[in-house]
């Protein structure tokens, strides 16, 4: 296997307090996509909403210490332990901090200003430890997952799509269904389950779907406009609701929400599918209700560039 496992699947890292160009230039070398957030408490949100594939946190941050961030992270089970957390420290940072930081769930303490080969370095390893690991699962977190595109394929199948729909002029969306259960409760899993043979039942061949997490998938839906996301989105509900015995939907299976974004014509409106895919876990977050249907969101640009202000982390992808 190639040291270089991004070159072969993107990923996304998140990056929060560190200088953006330096690392955003230093990271893009491998291909990753990079989405960096200026604060702790960002940071947290950001991570649970986009689940990167990695982490790299300032030891300082503006509004809490990276080592805080470390242990709020190990809180999450979908977190805690899977996805590498790389902290950068000052020289000065103690034997006891740097132990600290370990014990919080930091996988590595690296020196802020060191050599940027060995942060590139230890990313691959952990990258394609975990790669490694989830190939040598029998089953998945939710063992209905498996068979689906990990977030790196989803995001290397999404830029073939998007390069492909761009030179046919052709629409592209991209929807989250977000399921608000425990996976570790029976009822969860069940839910997850259903939904998981709903997506694969529904999806053409065209059409990618991706399991996010233990609770959550993306499809990506090539000639597909705002108005066929809906109705895909309404789509999988229906079936959903068959599926667990309710009948034709008139409200959605309980704690389904679906977040999307999409795109009428690529050639006139450009956008690389990392962005697609934030805008869609965004949607989830804060968009607009789609009238009748409030349980599917949609971004909006406009209601976003407002919030982002505040909220929204600045996107780099190699």
């Amino acid at each position: 296997m190639s040291e270089r496992v991004t070159a072969n699947s993107p990923t996304i890292i998140l990056t929060a307090g560190v200088e953006e160009p330096s690392l955003a230039s230093l990271l893009e070398r491998d291909r990753h996509g990079v989405v960096h957030v200026a604060s702790g408490t960002l940071a947290l949100k950001w991570t649970r909403d986009i689940q990167p594939d990695a982490i790299v946190l300032d030891e300082e941050l503006p509004d809490m210490s990276g080592i805080d961030v470390c242990r709020l992270l190990s809180s999450d089970l979908r977190i805690a332990g899977k996805v590498p957390i790389l902290v950068l420290a000052p020289p000065e940072l103690s034997r006891e901090q740097r132990l600290s930081a370990i014990r919080a769930g930091a996988w590595d303490v690296l020196p802020r200003s060191g050599d940027g080969e060995e942060l590139l370095l230890k990313l691959r390893t952990y990258l394609r430890r975990n790669r490694e690991a989830d190939a040598g699962q029998g089953e998945g977190p939710v063992e209905a997952t498996a068979g689906f595109h990990s977030r790196p394929a989803f995001v290397r199948r999404a830029r073939e799509l998007t390069a492909l729909m761009t030179r046919k002029h052709g629409a592209l969306a991209c929807l989250v269904f977000a399921l608000e259960v425990d996976p570790a409760d029976l009822k969860g899993r069940q839910l997850v389950a259903h939904t998981a043979r709903v997506l694969r039942s529904v999806e053409r061949v065209s059409d990618v779907v991706a399991a996010l997490g233990p609770t959550e998938f993306a499809v990506l839906a090539p000639a597909t406009d705002p108005a066929g996301a809906v109705t895909l989105a309404r789509r999988v509900a229906t079936a959903l609701q068959r599926a667990l015995g309710d009948g034709d939907v008139v409200d959605p299976p309980p704690n389904l929400r679906v977040g999307y974004d999409a795109v009428a014509n690529l050639r006139y409106s450009p956008i690389d599918p990392v962005d697609l895919l934030s805008h869609a876990m965004a949607a989830l977050r804060g968009g607009q209700p789609e009238p009748g249907f409030p349980w599917v969101r949609r971004y909006d640009a406009s209601v976003a560039s407002r919030q982002e202000r505040v909220t929204a982390p600045r996107l780099f992808v190699g």
